[in-house]
């Protein structure tokens, strides 16, 4: 009833509201756009506190496995399995969560931070004939085990794998507040940011368990289309769901977008689902080639014939300013 009465005043509200609205999504878009990223020097900083945190974390884990050892207390290896896990979140995630942050300075906080982490591990007494202290489940696993499990999975890339998913968690949460460093956003056009090495490890990531998963694969040695085609499916579609949902609550919130990012409608959970899908295409297409499989390097050969084409494309055919300068709007 009041509405009836004052539709003037309800009109004007209402313009206020989608005003408002109009204005704090702009804000928000603004905040994270536009950005020219950082310097190669710094990337490298800020990458040095995992092998250092990883120097670290073991000398401590392993003085403090080797003192409740030898005093033969009760519970030791219960204990010595929660302080494994305070050193871990001590010497590796807090490390990787104040280099995302402004309370360092430029260049001169990481170098002191990674000068005090190498200071402190230096620091550490060490035993050179005691082994690392191992915890329960790995000192039941025989060492044939342990062999064919590196073969396997090398330890490296288990880290590789776990330090980016930390360091992009921490990003993309972060990147919404002032405290995250606007030079560490991912870049507008080119440069060193520090968002878009995450982007690019997980291709890499990618490339990596393709590689380990060809040598043990369950695929036959001449493999059906079928049985391609179900594994394609099996592999991109829990992405390509995860892309939907994605572009569904971007659009149905009105999150701010990036669109010269990724476009309109794109998002990287597409780029993962195709990557995958035509990582299966071609362990496929190798199969059949058989014994030319074996003799040429086709990898090399196909990564060549596939960049060239597009290097072209980008240089002489107009590709680098449509992607650069193309117009979208969301």
């Amino acid at each position: 009833p009041i509405r009836l009465f004052f539709p003037s005043w309800f009109a004007k509200m209402a313009l206020d509201l989608d005003h408002t609205v109009s204005r704090k999504y702009q804000d928000k878009e603004e905040f994270v756009t536009g950005h020219s990223g950082t310097t190669a020097n710094e990337i490298l900083l800020l990458s040095l506190v995992i092998p250092i945190g990883l120097h670290l974390y073991h000398k401590l884990h392993a003085y403090v496995g080797r003192r409740r050892l030898g005093r033969r207390q009760e519970g030791a290896k219960s204990r010595i399995l929660w302080e494994g896990v305070a050193i871990e979140f001590l010497t590796l995630m807090v490390p990787m969560l104040v280099v995302q942050t402004s309370l360092l300075p430029y260049l001169i906080g990481p170098l002191m931070l990674l000068v005090g982490m190498i200071a402190l591990a230096l620091s550490v007494p060490s035993e050179s004939n005691c082994t690392q202290t191992m915890t329960p489940p790995l000192q039941s696993t025989s060492s044939h085990e342990q062999s064919e499990n590196y073969h396997r999975r090398p330890a490296f890339l288990s880290v590789h794998r776990s330090c980016v998913y930390i360091l992009t968690t921490i990003a993309i949460l972060a990147v919404d507040f002032p405290i995250f460093p606007r030079r560490f956003c991912k870049t507008e056009v080119g440069g060193y940011g520090w968002m878009d090495l995450g982007a690019a490890s997980f291709i890499v990531i990618a490339g990596w368990t393709s590689a380990l998963g060809a040598a043990g694969s369950s695929l036959p040695k001449a493999p059906n289309s079928i049985g391609l085609v179900r594994k394609a499916i099996k592999k991109c579609t829990p992405l390509l769901v995860i892309g939907f949902v994605r572009l569904a609550t971007n659009k149905g919130l009105e999150y701010q977008e990036h669109v010269s990012e990724y476009g309109v409608h794109w998002n990287f959970f597409f780029t993962l689902s195709c990557v995958e899908g035509l990582m299966v295409a071609w362990k496929g297409l190798k199969y059949q080639l058989g014994y030319l499989a074996t003799k040429l390097p086709l990898d090399g050969i196909f990564a060549l014939l596939m960049m060239i084409p597009y290097q072209l494309f980008l240089s002489s055919g107009g590709g680098q300013d449509f992607i650069e300068n193309g117009d979208r709007r969301c």
